[in-house]
């Protein structure tokens, strides 16, 4: 059997491995010219700071500092440590800065002999289904394959909420995607929409630059002072007709206003008649892998707010070993019907479609009815603990939770938790 993997990101290198692992001939396709996905760093930034239509596109979504916000024991694959037996190296901070996830995704794809397999600068414009199979188009060339795996990540296509107005402000518009230093902040009034990990994280940031800083979002429910030059406030109405932006009761008088409103889930190579997105919910999905008609074309990472490299892995696992028959999916009509009847599920809960692939705590269930089906061991114990220890700590200590001591559980090894000079 021959199965497409598109993506070199963590996704991809682990299905690769699981698809190698099963037998099978693997081919990856990556558009860039290096393995990694969202966790190469590139300084370039684009000419369309909201990344609407830049001129040419850049790929990467990380800022210079970043630092995991999950410890490294979670973050490894589960049976590739993320320290010196594994990938890693003891010494490194129990939070790594970005470069150190990077290297350990290159010793995963050493230590699993993935490089012959993988196609780099080989963007993929097109899959097709055939009567038998799917056709991968890539550059001038197409090729057939048995299945396709779906790994291209969801951290490239910046999603820019309508803000009315907007058009009166006369200062730097732009999103986190297309931010890498806080340069260009020094001395300025900053607003930042968004209170997930970006905005928390750039906020805090900016802020030791800038004249003042103004972190709006939907976690807050009025103006909160947070420290002498930052302020929380709810998410912004808009813009006045002189440009200043509309918070609660307020008008502020700003410089720069920067999205932090996270990215649009996107298949341009793929037709809408096979997987639509509809305000960033991929359907129709069955257990967010499959299409309910067809168990041959593989989504793997879609699900957000989750410990992500062992989630790849154990969605790799499933699609892989129910691909070559190593258990039995519901037959296609009990799969659409499991599809329509989480979807009502979701809709009568009133969650909006863009959250419909956030898991958070639920994670844990999902990851075990994926184990369950194909015969894996559930999540341990341990991880879930160690989730847990983060989740307080980080609402105990939303500053500095990343350098502060936490109980080191399961199979690992950490030397160090203070950042490394």
């Amino acid at each position: 059997m021959k199965v497409a993997i598109i993506g070199a990101g963590p996704a991809g290198l682990v299905s690769a491995r699981e698809v190698i692992r099963h037998g099978c001939e693997a081919v990856v396709f990556e558009a860039a010219d290096q393995i990694g996905g969202v966790w190469v760093y590139d300084e370039r930034v684009e000419d369309d700071l909201l990344g609407k239509s830049p001129g040419q596109k850049v790929r990467c979504s990380l800022y210079d500092s970043l630092r995991t916000n999950i410890p490294r024991d979670l973050m490894a694959f589960l049976d590739y440590r993320f320290d010196s037996k594994g990938g890693g190296d003891d010494i490194w901070p129990r939070f790594p800065h970005h470069t150190r996830v990077l290297e350990y995704l290159e010793n995963f794809s050493d230590h699993n002999a993935l490089a012959p397999h993988i196609r780099l600068s080989a963007e993929v414009h097109r899959i097709e289904k055939l009567s038998e199979g799917w056709s991968v188009h890539s550059g001038i060339a197409k090729e057939q394959f048995d299945a396709v795996i779906v790994c291209n990540g969801h951290y490239a296509q910046p999603r820019i909420p309508t803000l009315p107005g907007i058009e009166h402000f006369k200062g730097q518009l732009l999103h986190s995607h297309n931010y890498r230093v806080p340069n260009a902040m020094v001395g300025k009034r900053v607003a930042l929409w968004g209170t997930s990990a970006s905005g928390f994280d750039l906020s805090g940031e900016i802020d030791k630059v800038a004249d003042r800083t103004y972190w709006c979002g939907n976690a807050f429910t009025e103006p909160m002072s947070m420290g002498a030059t930052r302020t929380a406030y709810p998410s912004p109405s808009g813009f006045t007709a002189s440009g200043k932006l509309m918070v609660a009761t307020e008008e502020l008088n700003i410089d720069t206003f920067m999205f932090c409103t996270g990215y649009h889930y996107g298949f341009p190579f793929i037709s809408d008649e096979i997987i639509g997105v509809d305000d960033n919910w991929v359907n129709p999905l069955y257990l967010d892998i499959v299409l309910p008609k067809d168990n041959t074309l593989g989504f793997i990472g879609l699900p957000y707010l989750i410990v992500p490299f062992p989630m790849f892995e154990i969605q790799a696992k499933w699609f892989v070993k129910q691909l070559v028959s190593e258990f039995t999916l519901y037959d296609a009509a009990s799969r659409g019907r499991k599809v329509r009847k989480r979807s009502e599920h979701l809709h009568r809960s009133g969650l909006h479609k863009r959250h419909y692939h956030r898991l958070g705590d639920q994670q844990f269930e999902y990851y075990n009815l994926l184990a369950r089906q194909c015969g894996q061991p559930p999540m341990p114990e341990w991880f879930k603990q160690t989730w847990s220890e983060v989740q307080r700590s980080r609402e105990a200590n939303p500053i500095n939770f990343r350098d502060i001591d936490l109980p080191t559980r399961g199979p690992t090894i950490c030397l160090s938790d203070q950042p490394l000079p």
